[in-house]
This record gives C-alpha cells, structure tokens and sequence, in this order.
C-alpha cells in the first residue's frame, strides 16, 4: 500500500477513534495507531483543514490538543444524514450500479433502502427517472460468447425472432460491435444474408454459436493512420417534441431554440454518423432531424434496417 493510501486509511480511523475517546492521551493514540508522536501532531494539523469551500477550519471537524490529550467535535449537520432530492438519489443510484452489486451485496441492500427512506413525492420522481438510465452494465449470458467473437472476427449463427415479420430465420453475421442501451443488448453485425449492416436485440436470439470461420474488416484502415471524425464532422439541427423538450432545455439551456407547440431545436456535431443515429432513435420518436438532408437519410436508414432485423 502506498503512503498516501496508508495516511488516507489512517486519518479515516483516527477521527472516529477520538470522537469515541474524547481527551485520550497523544501518547497513547499515537502507540494505538503505530506512530511517532511527531507523524500523529502532523495528521492532526492536517485534520484540521477538513471543510466545505472555501475549506475554513472547523466547518466539519474540529479536532484539536489540549493538555496532552486530543479531542473532536463533529459538526451536527453530520449528525442526521442528508435529505436527498429525486435527482441526487438517482446519482447515486447509478454510480453504484456501475459497480454490479450482487443480490447479497451490502451495496445492494444500501439501493433498497435508499429508495425506502425518500419522502413519496420524491420517490415517485425517482423511479420514473431510474428508469431512463441505463447504468446497469451486466448482460445476459450471449454477451461474453459474442464478445469472444468480435475479438477474435469470428462469424456467428443464430436465429433471429424478426418483430415486423412475426417469423424467425437462420442469419450469420459478421459480428462487430456490442453495446448496451437503455436495459437492452444489441448485436451491430455485417448480415451475409441481407448484405448489409444491421443492429440485433439479443433478446430474440436463439440457438447461438460461434463458427470458426473469421473474416477481415470490411473497411480495413490505410497507412496506419485513424480517421478522424470531428475533421468530417458538421453541425445537425434536431427538433424534439414537447415532451422531450423539459429535458433538453436542461441539459443545453440557452441553446435550445424554443418552437411552436412547446418544441425546441438544438444543434449538435455530429462527429459520426453511428452516435448520430443511436442519439436521435433513441428518444422514441421525440426527435426529428432537420438539417442537413445527409444526417435525415442516415437516420431513416438506421431506422429502416432496425425495423427490417
């Protein structure tokens, strides 16, 4: 463990530790911690600039030596925990899902009460916004074969429950990429069936196995060198219904250009034509490309070739 990390543990333990033996002596608390009472004065120095900004002393902790003996006083706002709005509960309900706890997992059970302690208006307002976020990162088993397989450019079969068809059929495809959005697997696969590029849910694959047929990019860079997709970027105007437009007032505030019938317009770069794409098809049909007519047809193109799968 490093310095810094054992000074780091080390200062966690001490304030606790005093605040349970008020007026212990310096000599024993530097013997209980394993220190030289000239490292423990240092610690204790630097205890005392812990604060809120602009980090005035005693706005947290107020630990301090008197007569040999050391003290802390905790600041009472500490003393109750905080009342989180729908909003930061939802934070941090998504950073720690990021961490994939498990069913018996400590973390788990702190989301659950997280969620019991909010008052009920607040967490109606929550559940509805966990439910936009897809932070979960975990997949169903097909994740970790298919993943194996664009590593490796293996070709894949599966069969294939086509939604707009009600059918399903045999595809093999040239798998590439794998990503995750809003609580659902997509496979973005080269389909030697239809010859073209198309985005699979892997909820409706069955009977998965990989080949060991491999296969070379289709568009294999040249000269070593890495495009780059900001240089052949250009600015896109995108309209977003009424719905959808509390939310982008938030997130682009000034920029968002208000319309008739409570709409909004923003423009962003689109610095590739797949993040474009996924962006706008995301809202559900909230958003609507505007300009220019290359960025409408790359959108109804994805958008045919999800509804053809």
């Amino acid at each position: 463990m490093s310095d810094v990390h054992e000074r780091l543990r080390r200062l966690l333990f001490l304030v606790p530790y005093v605040a349970k033996r008020p007026g212990i002596s310096v000599d024993e608390l530097a013997q209980a911690l394993g220190l030289k009472k000239e490292d423990l004065l240092r610690d204790l120095d630097l205890l005392t600039m812990v604060g809120r900004p602009p980090f005035q002393p005693d706005d947290y902790i107020d630990i301090y030596v008197e007569n040999g003996r050391v003290y802390v006083d905790l600041d009472q706002r500490l003393s109750a925990p905080p009342r989180l709005t729908a909003a930061e509960a939802v934070a941090l309900s998504a950073a720690a899902d990021l961490l994939r706890p498990t069913a018996s997992d400590a973390l788990q059970s702190a989301l659950a009460k997280l969620e019991r302690v909010l008052p009920p208006g607040a967490r109606d307002r929550y559940r509805e916004m966990e439910k936009k976020i897809d932070a979960n990162s975990e997949g169903p088993p097909e994740v970790a074969l298919l993943a194996q397989a664009v590593s490796n450019r293996r070709e894949v079969t599966f069969d294939y429950f086509s939604h707009g068809r009600g059918a399903t059929e045999a595809r093999t495809v040239r798998p590439l990429e794998l990503f995750s959005h809003r609580g659902q697997w997509y496979l973005h696969a080269y389909c030697l069936s239809r010859q073209d590029e198309r985005l699979f849910r892997l909820d409706r694959m069955g009977k998965l196995s990989v080949t060991a047929r491999q296969f070379e990019p289709r568009q294999p860079l040249r000269d070593g060198t890495v495009p780059d997709p900001v240089a052949q970027s250009g600015e896109v105007k995108v309209r977003f219904s009424a719905a959808a437009a509390p939310y982008m007032r938030e997130r682009f505030g000034g920029a968002a250009r208000e319309c008739q019938d409570g709409r909004v317009e923003v423009t962003v770069v689109g610095d590739s034509e797949r993040w474009l794409t996924q962006w706008v098809l995301s809202f559900g049909g909230e958003a609507e490309v505007v300009s220019p007519a290359s960025a409408r047809a790359a959108v109804a193109r994805a958008a045919s070739a999800a509804v053809q799968s």
